[in-house]
């Protein structure tokens, strides 16, 4: 899906405002950026340019959740993420709404894509969370305390599963959960 040339075409402003929460300013500016760090000029990202792009916009976000990412970004399963693809995947985490956003995590941790979040899945989930309270400087013990009750109000069946309509219904009363993710 990778562009070849260094230009938006017409076509593919109208797609990407159609697709995206952007400005034709905002996607200009983002193209500017996707330019910098598309190394080879194919006009795509692989895995490696599309990590080095997220490390400075998710500081916070480990690299191997990133790799996880690009895949759920891969619309077309290329192994590339053109400008298309990033710019929606950028809208659906900058500006999209809390349930796209919880859509979008929900798919990268669920790795057996069984439609329930099991104990391994929910556990690193709960380290990236640490990460990022402690990082925004909460106390460990704090954050500990509130995820564990984060997690046990989303888990509204109390069957140690999260099922991907209790991720997205609870998990929207819940904003802090998309804070501690990092996104």
């Amino acid at each position: 899906m990778g562009q070849q040339n260094s230009k938006l075409t017409s076509s593919d402003l109208e797609y990407i405002g159609k697709n995206s929460n952007f400005s034709k300013e905002e996607i200009s500016n983002i193209y500017g950026e996707f330019r910098k760090f598309d190394k080879d000029g194919n006009g795509s990202f692989d895995r490696k340019e599309f990590v080095l792009f997220f490390k400075n916009k998710l500081p916070n976000y480990p690299e191997d959740n990133l790799h996880k990412l690009f895949d759920a970004f891969d619309s077309d399963k290329s192994n590339t993420i053109d400008f298309k693809e990033l710019t929606v995947a950028l809208s659906i985490i900058g500006k999209g709404s809390a349930e796209d956003k919880l859509k979008v995590l929900f798919q990268i941790y669920d790795k057996d894509n069984s439609g329930l979040l099991e104990k391994k899945e929910v556990d690193e989930m709960i380290a990236l969370m640490k990460n990022v309270g402690v990082s925004l400087g909460k106390s460990p013990g704090d954050i500990e305390l509130f995820i564990v009750k984060l997690f046990e109000k989303i888990d509204k069946d109390k069957n140690n599963l999260i099922s991907r309509e209790e991720f997205l219904t609870e998990g929207a009363k819940s904003p802090s959960l998309l804070t501690l993710l990092g996104i």
